[in-house]
């Protein structure tokens, strides 16, 4: 495996928001709605995606989805999809990937992934 790999593959599994939050955060240019990123700074959203829950949430999503992406059926490049994201208020921060519901998350492969985010937007709830 190439050493850049892994950066390449945790780059396409992140959302646009959390690309958008790294990018804010890299360049210091927060939107004012946007909130404080020092959650992101050490434990990164691509670092939540090697935790033993998410691996186990992840495995349990692709289980009940048959191993296919649910939308060309494809057996390739699967990733799992959060439907919706969960901000939490009181701590400034978003629910790590592991804590959302089952009927939130969705098999993809990375093609169908990718030209989703690019046309359609994630829906942020705020709790």
């Amino acid at each position: 495996m190439e050493p850049d790999i892994k950066g390449k593959y945790r780059y396409l599994a992140l959302s646009d928001v959390h690309r958008r939050y790294r990018s804010a955060r890299l360049t210091s240019e927060l939107h004012p709605s946007k909130v404080d990123q020092k959650e992101f700074v050490h434990g990164s959203y691509g670092a939540l995606l090697f935790d033993p829950r998410w691996k186990a949430k992840r495995l349990m999503i692709l289980k009940r989805d048959t191993n296919k992406c649910i939308i060309c059926k494809s057996p390739e490049n699967l990733q799992i999809h959060h439907r919706q994201y969960h901000f939490i208020k009181s701590i400034k921060s978003f629910s790590p990937p592991w804590d959302y519901e089952d009927k939130l998350l969705i098999t993809l492969c990375q093609f169908c992934h990718q030209k989703g985010h690019r046309q359609y937007n994630v829906p942020t709830k705020y709790i």
